[in-house]
Parts: C-alpha cells; structure tokens; sequence
C-alpha cells in the first residue's frame, strides 16, 4: 500500500472538520513547496550572529567572576 493509498484510507474515517484540516495541511505544503526560501531580512537576529564574540582566547571562570564582580560594583556605587 502506498502512502497516498494509505492516507485515503485513513481519512474516509475522520469527520468532516478533521478532514478540513488534513485538507487545510496539504495545501500549504504543496504552497511550500511552489514558493521559493524567502531570504532573512537584514536585523534579524541570524545577522547578529558573532557580534558579542571576544578576540583572542575566551576567559577563564575567575577572569568573567572578577570582571562581573567589578561590573555590579560600578553598577550599585
């Protein structure tokens, strides 16, 4: 049995409003499918990807302690 075949079967048994739905589903995959990946717009969060990232090597746990430590305390003087 094919899966075409096997999807008919199995949808004469739901109701009319799950059928709809099943239809509903198949059409906007086969809209997928017609339309080509739209590329990201420019701002979105993939275009910031790096950003933050440090030169050189990335700091050891007691250098990001003393540097929050240090931030807080600018931050609450």
């Amino acid at each position: 049995m094919t899966a075409a075949e096997k999807l008919y079967q199995l949808i004469q048994t739901l109701p009319e409003n799950q059928i709809n739905e099943v239809l509903h589903f198949a059409e906007c995959l086969y809209q997928k499918q017609l339309s080509p990946p739209q590329p990201l717009p420019p701002g979105t969060l993939t275009g910031l990807r790096g950003i933050a990232k440090r030169t050189g090597s990335a700091p050891s746990d007691l250098e990001l302690q003393a540097e929050y430590t240090d931030y807080l305390t600018q931050k609450y003087q």
